[in-house]
C-alpha cells in the first residue's frame, strides 16, 4: 500500500473518531443537563413536602398562649390592675377608661390599627372588652409565617373563673423572637379559612405591656398544662373533650356523648378540684404519653402526637394494657381476684358506677338494686370517699372465691375504715362478675 493510501484510511479513521467524540460529548452534556433539571425539580418538590410550617413546638405553643392571656386580662375592665384603694380602703379607679384603652392598643399589631385607623377613641368598635377575669384556653394553633416575624393563628374558648364558657375565638398572633414582643390581631374568619398571612412587619416594637414571658418547659410542666386544659374544657365544653378519646376507649366508656354529659354533670365539683399529684412520661416511636395521678389515685392518660394533637383516657381498665393481660395470665386465681378488685374500686374512685355495675352479678344485681341509678345512689351514700384498698382472708369453693377487703380513704383525711366482703367468679378474656356485702 503507498503512501497516499495509508493517509487517506488515517484521515478516515480520525473523522471518524472525531465524529465519536461528539457524540459521546453532546451524550454526556445531555445527560448531565437533564439530571441538574431532575435534581432541581426533585429539590424543590422535597423542599414543598418537608416545610410543613403550620407545625409548632411546645415552646412556641406556650408563648403565644401566654401571650393570648395577656391580652384577655387587658380587655377585662375591672382587672386589678386598674384598681387601687383610697384611705378607708375602699376600691378606687386609678387608670382612666382613655388609659385602659391605650393598654388594649399597645397589644394589636401595627398593621391591624393602620388598616383599621384603630384609635382609643373607636377601639371598641373592633375589640370587645369584657367585665371579669376570663381564661383563654386553646383548642387549635398552627404557625402560618416563620420570618423576622413568626405569625400564629390559635382558636379556643374564653371561659371565667368557675369554668363557664364565655366566648369563643380565633386570634392572629404574632410573635418577635428577637425583642420578646407581640401583637394580637382579632380576626372574625373561621380557623381553618386562615391558610396565609400578608405580614409587613420587620419586628414589633417593645411598648408598656406588649412583652411575653418565657416559661419553664419540663415535663411536669407539660402533664400540669394538659390537665388544666381537660378540667377547663370538659367543664365548659364536654364535647371538645368527648373528640379526644379514641373512638374504641369512648365507645366503651361511655357509649354516646349524652352519657358522658351526664357523668361530666354528676361530677363537676370533683373535676374542679382535679391537680396533679403525681406524673410519668413514656416515649414510644411516633407519640409520647403523659400520664398524671391526681391525689384521688386516678390517673388521666394523654397520648400526645404533637402540640394540640393528642387522645385522652382516664383509666386504666375500659382498654387493658398488654403489661396488665401478661401479668394477670402468669398470676394464679387469687392475684387475678385481687387484681380484678383492683379495676372494681379504680372504678368507684372515678364514679364510674356504669362500668362497675355491669359487673355487678346479675341475681345479685335484681335482688338488691332496682336499677343502675338506684345503684349510683347506694354507693355515693355508702362510699362517698375515694379509697385505698387492703386485702385479707383468701377463700376458694367450687372456683368461687371471697375475699375480704378493706377500704380506707386514700387522702387520709379520714378515718373511715369500711370491712367488706366480696365474692367473684373468673369468667374468660379477663371478665369477672362479683358481689358484696351489703348493708
Amino acid at each position: 500500500m503507498d503512501l497516499k493510501k495509508k493517509i487517506e484510511i488515517l484521515m478516515v479513521i480520525l473523522v471518524i473518531l472525531i465524529l465519536i467524540l461528539i457524540a459521546v460529548f453532546w451524550y454526556v452534556n445531555n445527560q448531565t443537563t437533564e439530571n441538574k433539571e431532575n435534581t432541581n425539580t426533585l429539590q424543590i418538590e422535597f423542599e414543598d413536602v418537608s416545610s410543613d410550617v403550620e407545625k409548632i413546638e411546645r415552646a412556641e405553643y406556650n408563648i403565644v398562649s401566654n401571650a393570648v392571656t395577656t391580652y384577655i386580662q387587658t380587655l377585662d375592665m375591672n382587672n386589678s390592675r386598674y384598681f387601687g384603694q383610697d384611705e378607708s380602703g375602699n376600691l378606687i379607679d386609678i387608670v382612666s377608661e382613655d388609659e385602659k384603652m391605650q393598654f388594649i392598643l399597645n397589644l394589636l399589631s401595627s398593621d391591624y390599627i393602620s388598616q383599621n385607623n384603630i384609635t382609643t377613641q373607636n377601639l371598641q368598635e373592633f375589640v370587645e372588652t369584657k367585665e371579669e377575669q376570663l381564661i383563654f384556653v386553646p383548642i387549635k394553633m398552627k404557625k402560618l409565617a416563620d420570618e423576622n416575624i413568626s405569625t400564629f393563628v390559635t382558636y379556643g374558648i374564653v371561659e371565667n373563673l368557675n369554668y363557664e364558657l364565655n366566648d369563643e375565638i380565633t386570634l392572629i398572633v404574632n410573635i418577635d423572637f428577637n425583642n420578646r414582643t407581640f401583637s394580637i390581631e382579632p380576626t372574625t374568619q373561621n380557623y381553618d379559612e386562615i391558610t396565609n398571612i400578608d405580614q409587613n412587619m420587620t419586628s414589633i416594637e417593645q411598648n408598656d405591656n406588649n412583652q411575653y414571658s418565657i416559661p419553664t418547659l419540663n415535663n411536669e410542666n407539660i402533664v400540669r398544662d394538659h390537665i388544666n386544659q381537660y378540667k377547663r374544657l370538659v367543664l365548659a365544653v364536654p364535647e371538645v373533650i368527648y373528640e379526644k378519646f379514641d373512638e374504641t376507649y369512648r365507645n366503651e366508656r361511655f357509649g354516646s356523648l349524652e352519657n358522658f354529659q351526664n357523668y361530666i354533670s354528676k361530677n363537676a365539683d370533683e373535676i374542679k378540684s382535679i391537680s396533679l399529684d403525681e406524673y410519668l412520661v413514656n416515649t414510644y416511636e411516633g407519640y409520647t404519653q403523659y400520664i398524671g395521678r391526681d391525689k384521688y389515685d386516678n390517673v388521666y392518660i394523654f397520648n400526645e402526637n404533637s402540640v394540640l394533637d393528642f387522645t385522652i383516657q382516664l383509666d386504666t381498665y375500659t382498654i387493658l394494657t398488654d403489661n396488665f393481660k401478661t401479668t394477670y395470665d402468669e398470676g394464679n386465681d387469687m392475684q387475678k381476684v385481687r387484681m380484678n378488685i383492683d379495676r372494681w374500686v379504680e372504678m368507684i374512685n372515678n364514679r364510674d358506677y356504669h362500668t362497675a355495675y355491669k359487673y355487678l352479678d346479675e341475681t345479685f344485681r335484681n335482688n338488691n338494686f332496682a336499677s343502675e341509678e338506684a345503684f349510683e345512689q347506694y354507693m355515693r351514700e355508702n362510699f362517698p370517699l375515694h379509697y385505698k384498698l387492703q386485702v385479707g382472708n383468701f377463700e376458694e369453693t367450687n372456683q368461687t372465691y371471697t375475699q375480704y377487703i378493706v377500704l380506707t380513704d386514700i387522702t387520709e383525711e379520714s378515718d373511715e375504715r369500711i370491712e367488706n366482703t366480696i365474692i367473684m367468679q373468673l369468667k374468660d378474656d379477663y371478665d369477672f362478675v362479683m358481689s358484696f356485702s351489703v348493708q
